[in-house]
């Protein structure tokens, strides 16, 4: 109807009934308060009702407390479980993805992959993985790469992941994988790691068939005596981390992106480029890898894990790498060949690396290369403090690669002194060190020195950095050891007494009874 038409129309009838005007006047200022009441609602209870917020769930899926998840029934294809509500108890927090800055279209999913066989001491630390990956809120899939496992020990890893590890995230899977060691004919367990990832790529994800969904994803390899001590996610931008210096200088976006790889700095410098690289590139004899300067060679591809690199960069290079790792391995029969590879399949593509000095820390006396600068800025209240809140991430590096021994006066904690069923019910726990023994001792004794007691000489930097490893794995394997044995063992069965050491005495000068071994 024309405006003039309404006029007229309304003219009309007030000249019929007086009182029809004060009506409508009536109706119109009730609405107009019902839309300010409505927008007022809204504009105060953002997360919706009943405090669901929206958009960080999938529809329909309910984020449940791990340890109500065995509760619940398994659902048929199609049906939708019924909205349970819990309290969560703090040391439980729900994972929620890192939310995408204001200028990020989307937070692209996140694939964290890590290659093991299928030892009992890798599957600890395979736990340790998943459980620090949960207590760190790790956004997206974290996958375990089993290669050259016999069937017993599929089946009991399938079991583990359906009774254990599904009760931290419905995204932490394993993929198992042949063992590749024997590939050139002798055994080089680290072929295990570019040829599982490769496997993965292709059966797990089915990667060149599902391209697009995969090739703007983040994907990561890690190795699983990491621990991870923040999230790990692709944008770096407003973060502390630490930029290994180059001609190329740091990128302009502090991010992944096609064309820009990252890793964490390794020590070995131009060692890929110090190889017969004519022997290993006999098939490519223009490969750009064969034309770069000695800087582009020691500050563009001495990279490791982490690896990070967009699904369409990581494809391309795990093809690649397992092209031309076997021809490394034949001219460098050492431990860090697989990794050579990797550095030289990442030049031969043109794909430098931005390279981490903060993505972890391992050795204690490295120089520079790890984030221990950041360790040497902690106060000494902080050196021993077990946490993963969000406020302290930021004085952290990413992750804490435990491959060494750490020790201080005869406080002690390694990887290969630590018996594999640790985690079982009836085993006790760690005895937990005081804060600052850093103070207290300049010297080491190690569980097995040979004479058993002396000692050895430690700076005080290294005291402090080895307090922080020292602290940090003990501290940790006890949360993790904790909470498997609140969701396996029988009620009253577990030990959760904190008293295990790795010498008979914690005193210098009490060595009686000599080297102890680690049999708790």
């Amino acid at each position: 109807m024309a405006l003039s038409q309404e006029k007229r129309t309304l003219g009309s009838a007030r000249k019929q009934n007086k009182f029809i005007f004060p009506l409508e006047a009536v109706f119109a200022v009730v609405f107009t308060l019902w839309v300010v009441v409505c927008f007022a609602f809204y504009s105060s209870n953002p997360t919706g009702p009943e405090g669901v917020v929206h958009g960080e769930n999938r529809p329909g899926e309910a984020v449940l407390e791990p340890e109500l998840r065995k509760q619940q029934p398994s659902m048929r294809a199609g049906q939708r479980r019924p909205e349970i509500r819990v309290t969560r108890p703090p040391s439980m927090a729900k994972r929620r993805p890192p939310k995408a800055k204001a200028h990020d279209e989307k937070f692209p999913e996140h694939y964290m992959t890590f290659s093991t066989a299928c030892s009992e001491s890798q599957n600890w630390q395979s736990f340790m993985f998943f459980y620090y990956a949960h207590k760190v809120q790790q956004p997206g899939h974290v996958v375990r790469i089993a290669s050259g496992c016999s069937d017993g020990q599929k089946e009991e890893l399938v079991k583990f992941h359906e009774d254990v590890i599904s009760k931290l995230s419905d995204k932490f899977s394993v993929h198992f994988t042949p063992d590749f060691a024997r590939i050139s004919g002798d055994n080089y367990k680290y072929y295990n790691k570019p040829y599982g990832v490769q496997h993965w790529l292709t059966h797990g994800l089915k990667y060149e068939e599902n391209r697009d969904e995969y090739e703007d994803a983040i994907m990561m390899i890690l190795d699983p005596d990491m621990i991870l001590l923040r999230p790990l996610t692709y944008d770096f931008d407003g973060t502390n981390v630490m930029i290994h210096q180059s001609k190329r200088g740091a990128p302009s976006t502090r991010r992944v992106m096609h064309g820009q790889p990252w890793a964490s700095l390794y020590a070995f410098g131009t060692g890929p480029f110090r190889v017969d690289t004519k022997y290993v590139f006999a098939n490519y004899t223009d490969s750009p890898a064969l034309r770069l300067t000695s800087e582009e060679q020691a500050n563009n591809y001495p990279g490791g894990p982490p690896y990070m690199a967009t699904g369409r960069d990581m494809f391309s290079i795990v093809t690649s790498w397992c092209e031309l790792v076997p021809r490394v391995h034949k001219v460098y029969e050492h431990l860090l060949g697989e990794m050579y590879g990797w550095s030289l399949a990442a030049a031969h593509l043109g794909l430098p690396h931005t390279l981490s000095e903060s993505f972890m820390v391992s050795a204690v006396d490295i120089g520079s290369g790890e984030g221990w600068r950041l360790i040497d800025n902690l106060g000494d209240d902080e050196i021993c403090e077990f946490s993963t809140l969000k406020e302290k991430e930021d004085k952290l590096p990413y992750t804490m690669h435990y491959c060494q021994n750490y020790w201080l006066g005869k406080w002690f904690i390694g990887k290969y002194r630590l018996d594999s069923d640790f985690l079982k019910c009836e085993k006790p726990l760690l005895l937990e060190p005081p804060t600052g023994i850093h103070e207290k001792y300049d010297f080491y004794i190690k569980p097995g020195g040979k004479p058993y007691g002396t000692r050895e000489k430690l700076r005080r930097q290294s005291a402090k950095r080895e307090e922080f490893m020292i602290c940090g794995m003990i501290k940790r394997l006890n949360d993790a050891a904790t909470w498997i044995k609140s969701v396996t063992c029988e009620e009253g069965t577990a030990n959760l007494k904190k008293e295990f050491i790795f010498h008979h005495s914690l005193d210098p000068d009490n060595n009686e009874g000599g080297e102890k071994k680690a049999k708790w």
